[in-house]
């Protein structure tokens, strides 16, 4: 169909070829069969998928479904910065971000993007509420739009690659495991399994990715101007979102315009190099100016040196220096390059999950200084089916003699291989990062699954039945190695969390030869670190924990608090609750009032200058100070007091607000002794400055304990 475009009369885009927003049309000229096919594995997976990546995303062994839980508490960077952008400006208040700010001109930013600070804005203007409580919300939406999107780009491939020819059942169930795979058996899962901003910004620029690489796809067969429309808001959403995938996506924009310019989508079609032009330019300038607004360069990217975190930190410090204040350098390339792409980056043990984070960081080859290096799976161990029909792919599309279809192809995979690049060279790993590389991975498999069944169309029914055996065997270990990654303890899991991940990890090692039993570790002394997983028993029961196998050797005080280790049991004298009541005001505390000794370090309370108080911790080599808290006289406080001599942590907090955390360096586990300083009310004459009443607390329940240690 024709239409008239001021005057000039425009080819009209193909029925089956049309644009993200006709994506519901898809293909009227195939045989319905064929579609509905298509359409119900494509749902039958993502619902298989949506069972463990839900239960991960709201529970994840926490005991019950929240939609808004988040294991390192309320994240607020994207709710203040939409505060400030309703204000109609980017900076925050000042040290609200912690050590995660960056500082320019005197105010304080956040490097993370602005879309989805302006899609909170409104929320945070009808729901202030909520503000902290959003990441896991958009998290799931972001799955949602991967689910969408993923699906509409596997079906425009095939259409490009295989026209009209029928989707039979054998195919159509590789596509249903193929949505479950990406879905339930990739770095989704991971990314929600602590949700926080920075599991936040990667799933976001999946979906965003993978629906510019859909329209780009489109673009390069038959060019309309929703197409065009429709890339350029894709882009300039990834612009303000994170700049690896979106600058790889304005370099595919370029790469497009160059091929029509250069007459490789026909003549008729040259006239669409300066729109895809300006599909790249845009955003670029968009992204420039936001990091101009916040710190002032145009083209040098996030200042790493203005964060807070390496003013504080001199091994960042360090790595800055040894990268010219970059952060990135070529030399990071063999280390990134074995770390992401070696086979064999999994962990396999006898235990629940079975498969896990590997043990150590990845081998920094040249030895180098590098910024942190996480335990990472590998994307071929964790990703495999999705890995090798990717490699097909390759092969398909790059090798001589491809056929106009797959080489049209190209381009895409060249732009979402590019959203990886800095990955490589980047001096920092982690297992998010993997998300950088699913977008390639979602276009390269869809490529790689009907490649596949075009070369089983004419092949015996043994062989497609081996080819769909295949597929699923392939699809069913990516799940169980992503359920593992997701389930594996982190450092930021709750007490109840680990206990509830132990206990299960219990029963079911009671039923398969108590395999268990060799990962536990007796003795006074905890370790600064142990692998994932490794369970140890302070004494005869008086603690028991788990290993998160994080290490913080760059970290000095995560180090000294053993922030390796997740708290599952904790023996007497560990927890102490007072309910603390002020008579007079905080002045006539004097140098301070002692509440708490355990060994040679004391606990106080004593005034602060703005007329509050603050409890302090008195250790002869790392005292702290917490922060203020004003009191209303005669009002009771319950006080909760942790101290741990076997964590060697201290934390204080009332309700939800923490007054303190420090480290009891002084404290020998062995002989730790805690002493309660109770000031009993008075029953005639002058009130004492604050009653300290030590609150009964229920005897520990160390049965897990007890029970692992009958295994032996």
């Amino acid at each position: 169909m024709d239409v008239m475009l001021g005057g000039v009369v425009e080819a009209g885009p193909r029925p089956e070829e049309t644009g993200l927003v006709e994506a519901t049309s898809v293909l009227p000229n195939a045989p319905d069969r064929g579609r509905r096919r298509f359409t119900y594995s494509a749902l039958i997976g993502t619902v298989v998928a949506s069972v463990p990546f839900l239960w991960i995303l709201t529970n994840d062994w926490t005991g019950k479904f929240s939609l808004l839980r988040s294991n390192a508490g309320p994240d607020y960077y994207y709710d203040l910065q939409a505060q400030s952008m309703i204000h109609g400006h980017l900076w925050v208040p000042t040290g609200s971000l912690g050590i995660e700010g960056f500082l320019h001109g005197g105010r304080t930013y956040t490097y993370f993007g602005l879309l989805l600070s302006l899609l909170r804005i409104p929320i945070v203007l009808v729901a202030p509420n909520s503000m902290g409580h959003l990441t896991g919300p958009s998290i799931l939406v972001a799955w949602l739009l991967t689910g969408l999107f993923s699906a509409l780009l596997i079906w425009r491939v095939r259409i490009l690659l295989r026209g009209s020819t029928a989707l039979g059942w054998a195919e159509a169930v590789s596509f249903g495991v193929l949505m479950a795979t990406i879905m339930g058996g990739s770095v989704l899962l991971y990314l929600a399994s602590a949700p926080t901003v920075l599991d936040e910004d990667f799933a976001w620029t999946v979906p965003i990715t993978v629906a510019t690489l859909f329209v780009f796809c489109g673009i390069l067969d038959r060019p309309f101007t929703g197409r065009v429309v429709a890339a350029g808001a894709l882009v300039l959403a990834g612009a303000l979102e994170r700049p690896p995938g979106a600058l790889a996506c304005i370099v595919g924009a370029f790469l497009i315009a160059g091929w029509f310019f250069f007459g490789h989508g026909g003549a008729a079609n040259k006239r669409w190099t300066l729109p895809m032009v300006a599909v790249g330019l845009v955003p670029a300038a968009a992204m420039s100016i936001v990091n101009w607004l916040k710190f002032g360069d145009f083209l040098n990217g996030v200042p790493l040196a203005d964060q807070i975190w390496t003013s504080v930190n001199a091994h960042r410090h360090a790595f800055l220096a040894a990268t010219g204040g970059k952060g990135v350098s070529p030399h990071f390339l063999p280390t990134m390059s074995w770390a992401y792409l070696q086979p064999f980056g999994l962990r396999a043990q006898s235990t629940f999950p079975f498969l896990s984070l590997p043990v150590h960081p990845p081998h920094i080859f040249g030895g180098y200084i590098v910024d942190t290096l996480y335990p990472t799976a590998s994307v071929p161990a964790s990703m495999p089916l999705l890995f090798l029909l990717s490699c097909l792919a390759l092969v398909v599309c790059f090798r001589p003699g491809a056929d106009r279809r797959a080489r049209l192809l190209r381009i895409p995979l060249i732009a979402a291989a590019g959203a990886t690049a800095v990955d490589f060279v980047y001096g920092y790993i982690a297992p998010r990062y993997l998300g950088d590389f699913l977008p390639f991975l979602v276009l390269g498999s869809a490529v790689g699954m009907v490649a596949l069944w075009r070369l089983c169309e004419f092949r015996r029914r043994a062989v497609k039945v081996a080819a769909v055996a295949a597929v699923v065997a392939l699809g069913v270990f990516s799940m169980m190695a992503n359920i593992g990654l997701a389930s594996t303890p982190t450092n930021r899991w709750t007490r109840q969390q680990a206990t509830n991940y132990l206990q299960a990890a219990k029963a079911i090692s009671d039923v398969t030869g108590h395999p268990l039993r060799r990962q536990i570790q007796r003795g006074w002394v905890l370790p600064y670190w142990a692998p994932a997983n490794q369970i140890f028993v302070a004494g005869n029961c008086a603690g028991l924990y788990l290993s998160s196998g994080k290490r913080v050797e760059t970290f000095i005080f995560p180090q000294l608090q053993h922030r390796t280790w997740v708290p599952v049991e904790q023996g007497s004298g560990i927890d102490t609750t007072l309910k603390i009541t002020f008579n007079s005001p905080p002045s006539k505390l004097g140098v301070g009032v002692p509440l708490l000794t355990i060994g040679q370090d004391t606990i106080v309370v004593r005034p602060a200058r703005d007329g509050g108080v603050k409890f302090v911790l008195r250790d002869r080599q790392y005292p702290a100070i917490g922060s203020s808290f004003t009191p209303m006289l005669g009002v009771p406080y319950e006080v909760h007091l942790r101290t741990d001599p076997f964590l060697q942590r201290v934390s204080i907090h009332t309700g939800p607000t923490t007054l303190l955390t420090g480290v009891l360096f002084s404290v020998n586990p062995r002989d730790a002794q805690v002493v309660v300083h109770t000031m009993a009310p008075a029953v005639s004459g002058p009130l004492t400055p604050l009653t300290v009443v030590n609150e009964p607390m229920p005897k520990p329940n160390m049965s897990l304990c007890r029970s692992l240690l009958n295994d032996r």
